[in-house]
């Protein structure tokens, strides 16, 4: 099963990503893949943290959504050819400016989701003490 949902969740992943990308088209620093990671970073925080704590959801539907879905739809290779192409025409400002705000803006957002996670983990489990 941990196939099934890797591919179909990988396929909604790619397709949102490639039509975030081709709606947003940005200049010469890349705003719709740093939104994406970013995005991503939150969304997958999300996902390990309080998703697993939900009953209903197996642990091949959330290695799918983590894998598939966030995996496909965060790209560590278009950030990777975007620094370079930054860098190729001596952008080296924009391309540090971009790594950093890939770097940091993910790792904050990764942490705002494992808050967000531990405050409806914490709002649950009161609920369910009720």
């Amino acid at each position: 099963m941990y196939y099934l949902y890797i591919a179909v969740f990988g396929a909604i992943g790619a397709a949102a990503r490639y039509w975030i990308s081709i709606t947003f088209e940005t200049g010469d620093f890349p705003y719709d893949i740093l939104c994406i990671n970013i995005l991503g970073s939150f969304l997958l925080a999300i996902t390990l943290r309080y998703l697993a704590t939900v009953s209903r959801f197996s642990h091949s539907l959330i290695t799918g959504i983590g894998i598939g879905l966030i995996g496909s739809f965060t790209t560590f290779s278009t950030f990777s050819a975007q620094v370079m192409d930054l860098l190729l025409r001596e952008q080296y400002i924009t391309a540090a400016a971009y790594i950093l705000s890939n770097l940091i803006g993910g790792f904050l957002s990764a942490a705002l989701g494992v808050y967000v996670s531990n405050r409806l983990i914490t709002r649950k489990e009161l609920k369910e003490n009720a």
